[in-house]
C-alpha cells in the first residue's frame, strides 16, 4: 500500500506525531526530571 505520494504523506505525518510525542513524554517527564537533579544535585 505503499506509493511515493503515500510516502511523502507518511513523512509528514511521522514528523508531527514524533515532536507530538517528544513533547508530551518531555511535559510528563518534566517533574521527574526536576526530582532526579534535586536528589543527584543536591
Amino acid at each position: 500500500m505503499a506509493d511515493h505520494d503515500d510516502n511523502f504523506k507518511d513523512e509528514s505525518g511521522l514528523l508531527a506525531i514524533v515532536l507530538g510525542l517528544v513533547v508530551l513524554v518531555s511535559m510528563s517527564a518534566l517533574p521527574a526530571t526536576i526530582g532526579w537533579i534535586q536528589a543527584f544535585g543536591g
